[in-house]
């Protein structure tokens, strides 16, 4: 296995990163792989936590999964400030240690994109150094990628952090040309590989608890052997 973990980051907030991040959990498992899952920092409620906590079927407590829980929808440096504290990183380190030697494998989900701020003077990008785990970039699928996609892989390209691919996620119906044609785009510019397009799926709702057809439509479109292998 080349990686104990992976750091899942996305090109904006709702590119679908909490949908892919479960799916491939739900896979592993699927394959027999002890899989843990990591919501580090949630912003505005803990679904996302929940929801891959029951894909990866782990019954780590939810303080585990996700140990810092702001109450705000808003970035984590601003909901921490309304609530006159910071986000404590030793609470992040503490909880991820304990994840690591509970599991096999652990699957870090971020919030938002990668320069989102944690804190003002850090980003998603330096927890994701923090943790020294590789990133897996999920992106939308849809027109307008290229360019949003191309600049996360820039950030991280200047941070000289590995970015071992780019899961294209399928948010909702619309021109599949986008889909079809953008991936090989930002390969051939960037250098960085697809791993797929998850096509859309209209009974996933991550904040009903309901997977949906995730986890096939993951294992039949997304190469996991580049993700965790």
């Amino acid at each position: 296995m080349g990686f104990r973990g992976v750091f899942v980051t996305a090109t904006d907030t709702g590119a679908g990163k909490t949908a892919v991040t479960a799916g491939i959990a739900a896979v592993l498992r699927r394959r027999g792989v002890d899989v843990g899952v990591f919501k580090p920092v949630s912003s505005g409620g803990t679904a996302d936590a929940r929801f891959l906590a029951k894909a990866a079927g782990v019954a780590d407590a939810l303080e585990l999964v996700n140990p810092v829980r702001l109450a705000a929808p808003l970035s984590p440096n601003v909901a921490a400030e309304l609530e006159g504290r910071q986000v404590p990183l030793e609470a992040i380190d503490d909880a991820y240690n304990r994840l690591t030697r509970l599991h096999d494998v652990v699957l870090v989900e971020g919030v938002g994109g990668l320069l989102v701020p944690i804190r003002d003077d850090f980003l998603v990008a330096d927890l994701a150094r923090r943790l020294d785990l590789p990133l897996l970039v999920v992106a939308r699928a849809a027109l307008g990628t290229i360019n949003h996609t191309l600049l996360t892989l820039e950030a991280a390209h200047r941070r000289n952090q590995q970015v071992i691919g780019v899961v294209y996620n399928t948010t909702g119906p619309g021109d599949p040309r986008a889909a079809r044609t953008s991936p090989d785009v930002i390969s051939r510019l960037s250098g960085v590989r697809s791993l797929g397009i998850v096509p859309h799926d209209p009974g996933l709702d991550v904040d009903a608890g309901n997977p949906g057809c995730l986890p096939d439509l993951i294992e039949q479109h997304v190469d996991l052997d580049g993700v965790v292998f």
